[in-house]
């Protein structure tokens, strides 16, 4: 099973990944600070939920949800 911490630290990843293409996204746009923050903070908010959903999927393929309702 893939550990917390590797999880983690892929969460890490994928945020910075992220965030350097939503701030690559935006620096081109003829957006407002508040609009070009606001596409940014959505991109962070996928990452978090891209991190909740491998933690769900490493339970998962591990059988560990078993009776979890």
């Amino acid at each position: 099973m893939v550990s917390a911490e590797t999880l983690m630290e892929q969460a890490g990843d994928t945020v910075t990944v992220w965030l350097n293409q939503a701030q690559q996204a935006v620096s081109g746009m003829d957006l407002s600070d508040e609009a070009k923050a606001q596409i940014i903070s959505a991109f962070i908010q996928a990452a978090a939920q891209d991190q909740h959903t491998m933690t769900i999927r490493a339970l998962a393929e591990n059988q560990l949800l078993a009776g979890v309702s």
